[in-house]
């Protein structure tokens, strides 16, 4: 199993605020306010940002097949309102058709202590959670439903796949609240996060997915087994990749306090290039097999470019753009 140690003179990326709150009525706190306001705003210029120059618009034409009704939320299109169901209610009400839900996504974003993980650029949950914040921000506005999943053995949450825009700042609240700590553990979180999934749709992982993999394995054929399309995001650090350290160091688990090493960087460079290798190649080749969608990104790369492959890639399996 590959382990993932930090040098014990570097200290882990700093978290956003120390007044972060579990709770979803702390919102009100104006720092976590404006920690919100950074991961909105980065999603939202991410988002544009691939999406401009695309012409087709994104309310869906009167050939869908009506599926519901849904009231009207902060950020909805006012065309899409029915004025004949106000004039009856006195509310406002959205018309959906069933274009419009045809894709529940689940996004579960790994928070256990090797996420932690940061050197020369943010940590690895710091990247999840802003790939994670795109993602959602894109898939709104396909029209797609969204929720999000932390997976954490002492501090999980679970936001259910809802649709409309308002739903972000949900799930902005609920990644900016998650912090990196503990053990992994992620084949028993994820069958329990898929057991809520009533509907079948899309399952995204961002995780280094450190661990056993013949368990993940086991919970991602329960995810593909209950009809889910899979795609994992495995976020990697470039040390992890590159293991370019140059003088004796100690190394700490970000998992265990236990797991401590002292070690020639150099002398033990080729190994751990090698098992690194081969644990990404088997990785790439269980998600591949089971019929996933695998992409290895590390926390410096273009969150665009992260964007613009999930974008072409749903796309292609769908044969065409719903943007």
């Amino acid at each position: 199993m590959l382990k993932l140690f930090r040098r014990s003179n570097i200290q882990p990326s700093a978290s956003p605020s120390d007044s972060r709150s579990h709770a979803y009525a702390d919102l009100v706190d104006p720092v976590v306010m404006d920690q919100i306001g950074n991961l909105e705003f980065l999603s939202r210029t991410v988002v544009d940002g691939l999406l401009a120059g695309k012409h087709r618009s994104t309310t869906k034409g009167g050939c869908c097949e009506f599926a519901q009704h849904r009231q009207y939320a902060p950020g909805d299109e006012i065309r899409q309102i029915d004025w004949q169901v106000y004039a009856r209610n006195d509310r406002y009400f959205i018309r959906q058709f069933e274009e419009e839900t045809n894709l529940h996504a689940m996004l579960a974003i790994d928070a256990s202590g090797s996420m932690k993980f940061g050197l020369s650029t943010i940590s690895k949950l710091d990247f999840a959670k802003r790939a994670a914040a795109c993602l959602a921000r894109l898939l709104l506005h396909q029209r797609d439903a969204v929720g999000l999943t932390v997976l954490n053995e002492s501090a999980a949450k679970f936001v259910p796949a809802k649709q409309h825009a308002a739903h972000l700042r949900a799930i902005l609240a609920t990644l900016q609240a998650a912090d990196a700590e503990g053990a992994g553990g992620l084949s028993g979180q994820i069958q329990h996060c898929i057991a809520r999934q009533r509907r079948r749709g899309l399952f995204v992982l961002l995780s280094d997915c450190f661990g056993d993999l013949q368990e993940l394995a086991t919970a991602l054929r329960i995810v593909r087994a209950r009809g889910h399309d899979v795609v994992v995001m495995h976020v990697l650090a470039p040390e992890e990749l590159s293991f370019d350290f140059r003088r004796w160091s100690a190394f700490q688990s970000l998992e265990s306090s236990a797991q401590r090493l002292h070690l020639d960087p150099p002398a033990v460079r080729q190994q751990y290039l090698q098992r690194v290798q081969k644990f990404v190649a088997e990785l790439e080749d269980l998600v591949v097999g089971l019929g996933g969608d695998y992409v290895r990104l590390t926390t410096a790369t273009d969150l665009g470019d992260a964007l613009g492959w999930f974008l072409r890639n749903r796309m292609a399996r769908k044969g065409g753009s719903r943007t």
